[in-house]
């Protein structure tokens, strides 16, 4: 990838990352003003415990991309921005266009993901049996 692509690269990820921050800051501010108020209407309990693991999810899915964002911007200081973390074959320009902190091919990711569903699944299965 040539300096000017790669400049691209490092901006898209900076402005992204700096999108990424504040949206977590304001998810924060949002699950502080949830509060428990002396209710005892289990509807109402309800929705604010589910309002809460809502933020919740969303606050672990940004950490997720931004520790992928950060690696990539780590790439980027190596010189191995592009490269497949997996199977070390360039990632093509066009996934980095969508996806700028990519670290697999798409070949690769979806042979990760994959192999994560199966995980996932042989877990469930083995928690579904009866114990012996």
């Amino acid at each position: 990838m040539d300096a000017r692509k790669l400049k691209v690269a490092r901006q898209r990820l900076t402005h992204e990352y700096e999108d990424l921050t504040q949206s977590m800051k304001r998810g924060r501010l949002a699950a502080d003003e949830i509060k428990v108020e002396n209710t005892e209407d289990e509807g109402d309990l309800a929705i604010i415990s589910h309002a809460r693991e809502l933020f919740f999810n969303l606050q672990e899915g940004d950490l997720a991309r931004l520790r992928s964002i950060e690696e990539a911007m780590e790439a980027l200081d190596r010189s191995q921005y592009g490269e497949c973390m997996r199977c070390d074959d360039d990632i093509s320009e066009k996934r980095l266009e969508v996806v700028p902190w990519a670290t697999m091919c798409v070949r690769c990711q979806d042979e990760a993901e994959v192999e994560a569903t199966s995980q996932t699944v042989l877990d469930g299965l083995e928690g579904d049996g009866p114990e012996l």
